[in-house]
């Protein structure tokens, strides 16, 4: 059979491509949905009078910086909102060199809509409850119960005026949801350099 002489469509190809976008997509609009409380932040950056608090009962790092008694008064909102963009600036960088698929896209959004209420000024705990909808999809869809635990966990203890108690179980479920994609690239085995995901048979 000879070959034809006219380009055939690379439909798998597109197809990834387009599964691709869709990923990206839904990451960034889980992203803008968290991060649009940044608005309301943005003003007290240029009063004198009120300017932005650390958290406002939100169950993150800032809400345990607020309870150390050597830490009081200072301002490190500044400092909060840097770590912020930081934090955005890797993970858009990251998902798009590799887009999460298939089985990674909700763990993808989860540790977004974790990571942007966790080191933003001035939140509050209703800025976890995407997270906590994710979680709970996460339990339910690929049996991540645990993860899903110490999310809701750490949400309930914020929305009863224990945030500062609410930020461990919150940034351990962090941790865990962030660790495969801090995987290190396959060797030339093409086996997994990350210690957390098992080496294949």
């Amino acid at each position: 059979m000879f070959a034809s002489p006219f380009p055939t469509p690379r439909t798998g190809f597109a197809s990834a491509r387009q599964a691709a976008r869709r990923a990206w997509l839904t990451v960034i609009a889980v992203a803008l949905a968290c991060g649009s409380a940044a608005v309301r932040i943005v003003p007290g950056f240029f009063s004198i009078d009120m300017p932005p608090r650390l958290s406002d009962g939100a169950p993150n790092i800032w809400a345990l910086v607020e309870a150390l008694p050597w830490t009081g008064g200072l301002p490190l909102a500044g400092l909060a909102m840097a770590a912020a963009l930081g934090a955005a600036a890797w993970l858009i960088a990251h998902f798009s060199a590799r887009p999460p698929r298939g089985g990674k896209l909700l763990p993808a959004t989860l540790l977004v809509s974790l990571t942007l209420p966790a080191l933003l000024p001035q939140m509050t705990a209703g800025d976890f409850l995407i997270a906590v909808v994710l979680s709970g999809m996460l339990a339910v869809r690929q049996r991540q119960t645990g993860i899903a635990a110490l999310v809701i966990a750490g949400w309930v203890l914020a929305f009863c005026g224990f945030a500062a108690l609410g930020a461990a179980p919150i940034m351990v479920a962090t941790l865990l949801i962030a660790r495969p994609f801090l995987a290190s690239p396959a060797n030339d085995n093409g086996l997994p350099l990350n210690p957390g995901e098992a080496y294949p048979a």
